[in-house]
């Protein structure tokens, strides 16, 4: 476990950055590269041995609940030790603040090796660099001070809040307040739930802090540490030594689920009732700042993704490889070597994928540091590139790794759901993927959102090849050319369709820009988002190992079979949508009849 899937390209990630950005990095990027690999190889021997040997037993052993405290078991906390022993607990955090200072695309590499071995340790990893993102991106410097050089070294981990019972995926709906004290400190109420790693140290809480606002207005991040002298986080905002032990336990982690999924991580329900809590950044500008980190949390699930579907695959090939029925290994039998052909094709289609993405994150980072672009990532190229792949990263990275993990059962056979076996947790483990960070229906809204935006304010796309510029400008010879065209062809037909549908349902106005739609009206849009999403993650699947290709010749069959299975995808969607017949949204009008009466 080396980070070999993504090195055959990472001497080109820091090149493309120096050249996109037109930045002095003042590196060799031989040497640069070099270092990432020491690091990387590091990381392997430790995580495909040491982690690797221990997942097992984290998923035996769960989550520990003792005299009312919720624990990670020993050999999660086994895990975690060694890696800060290694100076891995922090490569994400600056290397001012103790981390390694490694960019987005190389923390990628190591997360995946991570998700590999053990998607419960990697959960609990990653809420050492969640918080310190939002600290070094948002606190004061003092905070920074305060938590980052902890962070890098492993004393302590930290949880983001903001899920809450009633909302769900409805962000806008949340009530936990936060009210100021008048003295520089914020008063926290409400519950929060499904927080991963909630039992750690501190935890920084999503909460409306603007009386009267509403929706997504008026919240902000408040950070607030969970027991003992230091329950108030201080900061520049002050409050004093008489604040900073007014409670030993400044909230309570009411419960752990008991989980199907990455059973070792606790995903803890927090309440908090008079919480004291410093302010991270501005208050009232909570969602922008939130944003950054739910976008980079999805990339991170894809990532995730990609190592629990690269074990599933590693399983089910050696098996194959060693199972004999019939008179020779299973592999060698035609429906189990195209399942294998499948498997081989989803991992390397989102290894490319993501890092496509994650170069494109540096690219935003970089620019954003170097003050050639504002905070959020939509005004910039990059970031535009970056906003249109980050719902697909998730959303392929979730449903195709499902699919990928059943076939690596179904190869198994009977031994797939015997426990003995590691393929019957890569999929229990794959199902959470769907679930976190967003849904894959919510995904799919967002994707659809933005091309529809693009496509009504410049119709004219749909008469060429589309509103998505990267997927318009991408072309292939051969085999691979002619199948990519086809399913392009097919993605765009899908959406003159749904843009007719609106102009006769009285969508002209929209087009030209005035005027909204009511729900009834785009209903065949949200129908079918999610078929229009899974044609767009497969496209560009097939652009990404298609472009690989250019670099990596030897990579022309995984490239032919990622645009043969796109052109399959929208093909099948295009009928889909196109024979709709209208239950669905009969259905729906009978309940909601039901509902009134």
């Amino acid at each position: 476990m080396d980070g070999e899937g993504f090195l055959v390209d990472a001497t080109v990630s820091l090149k493309t950055l120096n050249r996109r950005l037109m930045l002095d990095i003042h590196c060799d990027v031989a040497e640069t590269v070099s270092t990432w690999r020491e690091v990387l190889a590091l990381a392997g021997r430790y995580v495909g041995t040491e982690v690797a040997s221990r997942a097992a037993k984290v998923d035996e052993l769960g989550v520990l609940r003792v005299d009312g405290r919720i624990e990670m078991n020993e050999p999660l906390k086994e895990n975690l030790r060694g890696l800060a022993a290694l100076g891995l607990s922090g490569p994400a955090i600056p290397r001012e603040y103790g981390g390694g200072g490694l960019p987005f695309t190389v923390n990628a590499m190591f997360f995946e090796m991570l998700s590999r071995a053990c998607p419960s340790t990697q959960v609990q990893h990653a809420f050492i660099t969640a918080p310190a993102v939002l600290i070094h991106r948002f606190g004061t410097e003092e905070q920074r001070r305060r938590y980052l050089p902890r962070l890098a070294r492993g004393e302590i981990l930290g949880a983001v809040a903001m899920t809450e019972p009633q909302a769900g995926s409805d962000v806008g709906a949340l009530a936990t307040t936060a009210t100021p004290d008048g003295k520089g400190c914020w008063t926290l109420r409400g519950r929060k739930q499904f927080i991963s790693a909630g039992n750690g140290d501190f935890v920084i809480v999503l909460a409306r802090c603007v009386p009267g606002s509403r929706g997504l207005d008026g919240l902000g991040l408040f950070l607030a540490e969970r027991e003992g002298e230091n329950s108030y986080p201080g900061g520049e905002a002050g409050g004093g030594a008489d604040r900073r032990t007014a409670r030993s336990e400044n909230y309570a982690v009411e419960r752990a689920e008991h989980k199907l999924t990455i059973r070792g991580s606790p995903t803890c329900a927090l309440s908090f009732d008079g919480t004291l809590a410093a302010a991270l950044g501005e208050p009232g500008a909570g969602w922008r700042m939130i944003l950054t980190f739910m976008n980079e949390s999805r990339l991170g699930v894809g990532i995730q993704g990609l190592g629990i579907a690269q074990a599933g695959y590693d399983a089910a090939r050696d098996y194959a490889a060693q199972r004999v029925q019939m008179g020779k290994p299973i592999r060698e039998h035609p429906m189990v070597a195209e399942m294998l052909l499948e498997m081989e094709t989803s991992v390397a289609g989102l290894r490319a994928l993501i890092l496509d993405a994650a170069v494109l994150q540096d690219e935003v980072l970089f620019a954003r540091d170097a003050g050639a672009g504002a905070p959020g990532t939509a005004g910039t190229a990059a970031g535009r590139a970056l906003r249109e792949l980050t719902p697909l990263v998730k959303w392929y990275g979730s449903e195709e790794v499902i699919r990928v993990c059943r076939m690596a059962l179904q190869i198994h056979g009977g031994y797939g759901v015997v426990t003995e076996y590691d393929v019957e947790r890569h999929l229990r483990d794959s199902l959470i993927l769907p679930i976190y960070e967003g849904t894959s229906q919510i995904q799919s809204l967002m994707a659809v959102k933005d091309l529809m935006k693009v496509t009504l304010a410049r119709p004219s796309t749909l008469l060429r090849s589309g509103p998505s510029r990267r997927l318009a400008a991408a072309s292939f010879d051969g085999t691979a050319g002619r199948d990519f065209a086809a399913a392009r062809g097919a993605l765009v037909g899908m959406l003159r369709r749904l843009v007719f549908g609106l102009v006769r349902r009285g969508g002209l106005d929209l087009l030209r820009g005035r005027g909204e739609l009511a729900d009834e009206d785009i209903g065949p849009l949200l129908l079918h988002a999610e078929r229009i999403t899974e044609t767009l993650a497969h496209l560009h699947v097939a652009r990404a190992l298609g472009e690989q290709v250019r670099a990596v010749p030897a990579r022309l069959p995984l490239a032919e079979r990622a645009a043969r299975r796109a052109r399959l995808v929208a093909e099948a969607n295009a009928r889909a949508l196109a024979t709709d017949d209208g239950t669905v949204f009969r259905r729906i009008a009978a309940w909601r009849d039901e509902r009134k009466r």
